[in-house]
């Protein structure tokens, strides 16, 4: 077999050890990652495990073998990246890896076709030599000629990407007046239920009529919020959950679709948004819910004969993870549901209803949102949030392949009808920066200091270097970067091509602590960033997970959440301490020494004390964010919810004195963002959504289509 060989458009040299793009750029690769790739390539389009990578590259040595393969695939594709090409190479957690693109070796082309420059292509206005083997007729040269052509073209158009872009169809069924989320299709095909938010009223439900474009009819009237509906089997009711605007409770509701009247089945227990769906005999729902201390977040509400009260279905396994997205295959023996640990992990896993077991179907992802079978029962739609860029999937669950639509903003989706279309809603919000002016006292409106179609979010401002640090996915991926108070010198700080969150300067501002999920890996890692020198530090915590890290006053510790409580990690001999036992899930400390924390939505602030008592400062009455605040020796600021609004709070610790400063659209800002200041110009920093905006679409793909 050759040595050498095209995957797509580059060239890949075993004997050079390079790569080569088309424009004849190369680089050079150690030569492990090089033997890797060809072994992928010997093997394709078989997936390749760990282990017979590491027996054949590594000669058996398990050892070296581990961490030196998940590096190797990582200088792969980062190589891969570097010369404009898209990534090749396949993960299959838990199995292996495989190449998604065709090897063509050099050598099976017949000899008088072989190209005679080492570019993978040629240019049109280039001339190719045969040489002159044997004498034949012109009309064998004619015919070589064309099989020439054939070949330079195939190269030229070698698919790089799973679909055929002519085939896809995206329709919106909305046009921009406020958020269209949730869509769900009847039963029948005929209707579509959504949740619909116009101006600056509750979101409602929604029907349209498939068969009448552009028809709607409003279905519930209330104050709360809805969320995502589903159809009972007959298409008479509508179930879904709701919200109240300011506490956030929840609860699950029945529609009846012929009066259009509504009752209240049972209360959620959540103060976010509830996932549901109906058996398809209709006889009970299942919903996500709260995190009980045995581990159980999904509930069963039996609706036949009659409503019961909803009881916990017992967890067996990854029951660290909360249960929240969920649907039945149509069989109604197996359920999709979606556990998340936090917003940079999350996974889908298939259960057996009859069993309690689970197989877990995707791993490294992040923020998944929408899950759905297609009706065929054997492939699985879902929609999860890559390098800040919301993408939807195809994913077979015999095989674990995972093949990308290819649809920019693809949001939460309905059950794909039986002619294989599906409806999702588009969410086209894209967050940026922007500052509040504090200096005045009337009121202050968002200066932005972004403007892209790049996101843009948790600043975190620092007084010392008089610098902001903030994530961006400008590179193609989330990284830290730094700049001006004002954006000017924006400098990437990283490259680490995995997942980056939650920056936090240290109060010196030499060093940056965040969240970082490093490619390949499935847990996170509290990670430090020596800005000066660029030099990254990974502290071991032996914990799975970590919330939004801050510095101990001195800058000799760093305080986060895990598994809801307040850990302090010291960076002299990395000794892990617990703090609370009762709840915790952001601290941040002041100058002198006041510790200061939550314990989640509407519980209040907190102090705790040097004797690790605690002492209540603000009840949730009066705040009521778990992330959104900021503290310093003179005040406390934070966003506060009230009446479906944001306000912008101050507290004097010197006075206490409430004060409120600044109203603001809930639709604009989270109750969930970071919230920084410079006490000099009396700015805070927020990041903000500029377009808030979300429509009903419905595609038709090649790779949904019956088969």
């Amino acid at each position: 077999m050759s040595s050498r060989f095209y995957l797509g458009k580059i060239l890949v040299d075993q004997d050079n050890l390079t790569l080569t793009s088309e424009q004849g750029e190369a680089v050079t690769l150690q030569l492990k990652p090089i033997e890797v790739l060809a072994f992928l390539a010997s093997r394709y389009p078989e997936l390749v495990t760990r282990e017979a990578l590491i027996d054949n590259v590594w000669a058996g040595n398990a050892y070296v073998g581990e961490k030196a393969l998940t590096n190797a695939i990582w200088q792969l594709r980062n190589q891969f990246q570097q010369l404009g090409a898209a990534d090749c190479i396949a993960t299959v957690r838990k199995k292996g890896y495989r190449l998604d693109l065709a090897p063509l070796y050099v050598e099976t082309l017949p000899a008088e076709l072989q190209p005679v420059t080492e570019a993978p292509l040629l240019a049109e206005s280039e001339t190719v030599q045969l040489p002159p083997v044997r004498r034949v007729g012109a009309g064998f040269w004619s015919v070589m000629a064309s099989c020439l052509l054939l070949i330079i073209a195939a190269w030229h158009y070698w698919p790089t990407q799973d679909i055929a872009a002519p085939e896809l169809q995206v329709t919106a069924l909305t046009h921009g007046n406020g958020r269209a989320t949730f869509p769900a299709l009847s039963k029948d095909g005929r209707w579509l239920a959504f949740s619909w938010q116009q101006y600056e009223q509750p979101a409602q439900l929604y029907l349209a009529d498939l068969a009448q474009p552009g028809s709607f009819k409003q279905l519930t009237f209330s104050e709360q919020n809805t969320g995502a509906a589903v159809w009972s089997p007959d298409n008479r009711y509508l179930y879904y959950s709701s919200l109240t605007p300011v506490q956030g409770r929840c609860s699950i509701n029945r529609l009846t679709l012929q009066t259009l009247g509504t009752e209240v089945l049972t209360s959620c227990s959540r103060h976010s948004r509830v996932y549901l769906d109906i058996a398809p005999d209709g006889s009970y729902l299942l919903f996500s819910g709260s995190h009980n201390s045995d581990g159980s977040s999904l509930y069963r509400l039996d609706l036949k004969p009659q409503v019961e009260a909803p009881v916990a279905v017992p967890c067996r396994q990854h029951c660290e993870a909360r249960v929240r997205d969920l649907a039945f295959s149509a069989d109604g023996t197996r359920l999709l549901l979606t556990r998340r640990l936090h917003r940079l992990s999350e996974e889908l896993f298939l259960r057996d209803l009859t069993t309690g077991d689970e197989q877990q179907l995707t791993f490294g992802e992040e923020d998944i949102l929408g899950v759905s079978w297609h009706p065929d029962d054997r492939r699985i739609v879902y929609s999860a949030l890559q390098h800040g860029r919301r993408q939807g999937f195809v994913l077979d669950p015999t095989n674990g392949s995972v093949r990308n639509l290819g649809v920019d903003d693809f949001g939460g989706q309905s059950q794909a009808a039986t002619d294989g279309s599906i409806f999702f809603h588009r969410l086209t919000s894209a967050t940026q920066l922007a500052y509040l002016s504090l200096a005045q006292q009337s009121g202050s409106s968002f200066f932005p200091l972004t403007s892209s179609d790049h996101r843009y979010e948790h600043p975190d401002f620092n007084a010392h270097n008089n610098a902001l640090v903030f994530i961006s996915n400008a590179s193609g991926y989330t990284e830290l970067w730094m700049a001006s108070p004002t954006m000017q010198n924006p400098r990437q700080l990283t490259s680490l091509k995995g997942r980056v969150k939650y920056p936090k300067w240290s109060h010196q501002g030499d060093k940056v602590a965040f969240v970082a999920r490093f490619p390949d890996e499935e847990r996170d890692t509290l990670t430090i960033l020596d800005v000066a020198t660029g030099q990254l530090t990974s502290l071991e915590t032996e914990l799975f997970w970590h919330s939004r890290p801050s510095w101990w006053q001195d800058d000799s510790a760093i305080l986060f959440s895990a598994n809801s409580n307040l850990f302090k990690l010291d960076l002299s001999d990395l000794q892990l301490r617990q703090l609370t036992s009762d709840g915790g899930v952001f601290a941040q400390m002041t100058s002198d020494g006041n510790l200061l924390f939550t314990k989640g939505r509407n519980l209040g602030l907190w102090q705790l004390l040097p004797d690790g008592s605690q002492q209540q400062i603000l009840d949730g009455q009066q705040f009521n964010t778990s992330y959104a605040w900021y503290v310093d020796q003179e005040q406390l600021l934070f966003l506060h919810e009230q009446a479906g609004q944001l306000m912008l709070r101050s507290f004097d610790w010197q006075t206490r004195q409430l004060t409120d400063r600044v109203q603001l659209s809930a639709k604009q800002v989270s109750i969930h963002s970071n919230l920084s200041y410079a006490a000099g110009p009396q700015r805070a920093f927020l990041a903000i959504d500029q377009q808030s905006r979300a429509d009903i679409m419905q595609l038709r793909h090649p790779l949904l289509q019956l088969k």
